[in-house]
């Protein structure tokens, strides 16, 4: 088996993240994922399989190389490494995680590794971690699916993968669409102003996470397509409406979130760096008599309206600091919803697998996600929140939300989670009712101006008599 390619172009993408490198402005730059193997496993051949699969797609075994002045991919002479080892779940889980924090050097080290970890008799856990320059989070999932099929011996894999088109140069009238627009959000608030929080000039990140029963998870799922949206694009809208309720003087709240340009630009079935940032805004005028199907409907069009415009986030970066030198971007809260795998409940029992003798599911996903290192001066972005949807535990879901402890206070943004997990329940139940009024009914009040900065933690614990799940 030959792992040897000769040196490539840079992906559009992969030009476009370099710069990002020395920073920490796009979020740990590592990420890892995996999944849960219940069992007879035949660990030589999953080693062989994943090998099968690195070999199919070379830029799984990438290096940087700038040694003649032009950033080229060089497939290295050697398989991505695959480690196996054994461990309980909690020590497998803990490992894998500090990998995925721990910095890799584009130009020296293995941008994606895999492990196969032993962590009971009859159960094995299939991990990937890789550098965001070779593997965005849906390529991580695909690669995982990929190898369980080469293991099955169901991986049929034609010629050499196809490369991603080419973004092409930003049109003039975009660019001229995207100052109007920076322009008309400069002056909306932030998270950290929702909050009542000083202004930030560093990151230092915590973690706080918040469980959604997997009830009310598939009920909000009901309800957002009814409206021709996805659930993680409803809690977007959640999180836009708590804003208006907090600050009723914003007008438009504003996100930066990850998404997967596959569905924009083409490359279905693609391995690489195929994500990019966006950001958008959710208009809240009239907020008062609004339902949810209502705020969906407003949350999917002005993400549908920034999609359509699409410009690299670099490129959105610098034409920012170009119209407003020296100030932060409005979009302080950013949503990881590049792509949601499917539930680990519609997995375990599928009868394929269950005939192979082996169950799949999704391995800890909350419990994997890095967090960012300490961003200072120049190295930071703004973001001082990023929220991540994961599964957590058995059937439920975690709201898991990365926060600058530096501005954000841990007890304003334990309330403010809860009252999200909590009208998640609530939008599910009541979807037509006006949303002011759940939010009051979970003890959420309004406030603006003087009120809001006197009492930066005004978000309330909902009522006890509603018989939330805590």
């Amino acid at each position: 088996m030959s792992h040897h390619s000769p040196a490539q172009a840079l992906w559009p993408l992969q030009s476009r993240y370099w710069p990002l490198l020395e920073e920490t402005s796009s979020g740990t730059p590592v990420r890892c994922r995996a999944l849960l193997l219940t069992g007879h496993v035949d660990v030589p051949r999953l080693v062989e399989a994943v090998h099968r699969v690195v070999d199919h797609h070379p830029v799984l075994r990438a290096r940087l190389s700038d040694d003649d002045g032009t950033l080229r991919l060089r497939t290295a002479g050697t398989p991505s490494p695959v480690a196996v080892w054994s461990a309980d779940r909690a020590d497998c889980a803990r490992a894998l995680r500090e990998a995925a924090a721990t910095p890799r050097d584009p130009r020296r080290d293995s941008l994606a590794t895999f492990d196969v970890v032993r962590i009971a008799p009859d159960q094995f856990v299939l991990a990937m971690t890789a550098h965001f320059l070779v593997a965005d989070l849906g390529s991580l999932y695909a690669t995982l699916g990929s190898v369980l099929r080469a293991y099955f011996g169901r991986h049929r894999p034609g010629g050499r993968p196809p490369q991603p088109p080419a973004l092409g140069p930003v049109p003039p009238a975009r660019k001229a669409w995207w100052a109007r627009r920076l322009a008309r959000w400069q002056g909306q608030g932030t998270l950290a102003a929702a909050l009542g929080a000083r202004a930030p000039d560093r990151r230092i990140t915590a973690t706080r996470v918040q469980p959604v029963s997997g009830a009310a998870w598939h009920r909000l799922a009901a309800r957002a397509a009814d409206a021709g949206c996805s659930p993680d694009l409803a809690v977007v809208a959640l999180l836009a409406s708590w804003r208006a309720m907090m600050a009723p003087d914003t007008t438009t709240a504003v996100f930066a979130a990850w998404t997967d340009l596959r569905h924009t630009h083409g490359g279905d079935g693609l391995i690489g760096p195929l994500s990019d940032q966006i950001a958008f805004g959710v208009e809240l005028d009239g907020h008062a008599r609004m339902t949810f199907p209502d705020l969906l409907r407003r949350t999917h069009a002005g993400l549908l309206d920034t999609m359509v415009r699409h410009v690299p986030y670099d490129e959105l970066r610098h034409l920012h600091r170009a119209e407003h030198p020296g100030a932060l971007p409005v979009w302080d809260t950013r949503v990881h919803f590049c792509r949601i795998p499917p539930r680990s409940s519609l997995t375990r029992d599928e009868p394929s697998l269950a005939e192979l003798g082996l169950s799949v599911e999704l391995f800890d996903e909350s419990r994997l996600l890095p967090v960012a290192p300490p961003a200072y001066g120049a190295a930071w972005d703004g973001v001082n929140a990023d929220l991540h949807l994961t599964e957590h535990g058995v059937d439920d879901v975690a709201l898991t939300l990365h926060y600058n402890a530096t501005t954000l206070e841990e007890h304003a943004v334990r309330l403010m989670l809860r009252s999200i997990s909590d009208m998640i329940t609530e939008v599910g139940e009541a979807p037509e009712q006006l949303l002011p009024d759940l939010w009051r009914s979970l003890g959420v009040p309004g406030h603006g101006g003087r009120d809001r900065q006197e009492a930066p933690t005004c978000a309330v614990p909902p009522h006890p008599a509603k018989g939330h799940n805590r």
